[in-house]
């Protein structure tokens, strides 16, 4: 009979450290756990930014590139095409041109006749009131950056009355500068003449 308290006693004592211990180790495992699920939620929030930080970019590249599409389609479908005629004698040795010295009251004429030229202008000119016969200056009638004359020949000069041969034929014999450092100044005019062939090129 004295036995049976003795082994109760031991039983009870064991049970307390056993409780203890686990309850050591429920507030163990409830430590770790928690700072788990913090570390977790702090990551959730970086990596959320994140994506939001990727998207933002990607709408703005995308606008940008479809900006740049869009301008080189509005180039591509406007492309200017320009069209220019080109203005000619038809009958040949029709191209007359005259350079006029003049120094004071004197003058003198030097006239070339060319087998044929062209002008190339980017307006069709109005030729309704153009006079066959009188010819037209072309530098004076047309606006054009290209133009050019063939085969120039039948030169003539015209000398004023009142110089002798002798001075005619030293200012024959100038050159351009010469003439102008001498204090003559140069007028030029190039005439076509006759009926005129005009054609889009």
């Amino acid at each position: 009979m004295p036995l049976r308290p003795k082994k109760t006693a031991k039983a009870k004592k064991a049970k307390k450290p056993a409780v203890r211990a686990t309850a050591k180790k429920a507030r163990k495992a409830k430590k770790p756990a928690a700072r788990k699920t913090a570390k977790k939620a702090v990551a959730k929030k970086f990596s959320a930014k994140k994506t939001v930080k990727k998207q933002k970019q990607g709408k703005s590249k995308s606008a940008k590139t479809s900006s740049k599409k869009a301008a080189n389609k509005r180039v591509a479908k406007t492309p200017v095409e320009k069209t220019t005629w080109r203005i000619c004698p038809e009958i040949s040795q029709s191209v007359l041109q005259t350079d006029t010295w003049k120094k004071g009251d004197l003058k003198i004429e030097h006239l070339k006749v060319y087998r044929t030229g062209w002008i190339i202008v980017d307006q069709l000119p109005d030729l309704s009131g153009y006079n066959p016969d009188e010819g037209i200056n072309i530098f004076e009638e047309f606006e054009f950056a290209e133009h050019q004359l063939h085969d120039g020949a039948n030169e003539a000069s015209i000398f004023p009355n009142e110089l002798a041969a002798e001075e005619r034929a030293r200012l024959h014999a100038l050159s351009e500068a010469e003439l102008e450092d001498e204090g003559w100044t140069l007028e030029s005019v190039t005439r076509f003449k006759g009926p005129l062939l005009v054609e889009q090129v």
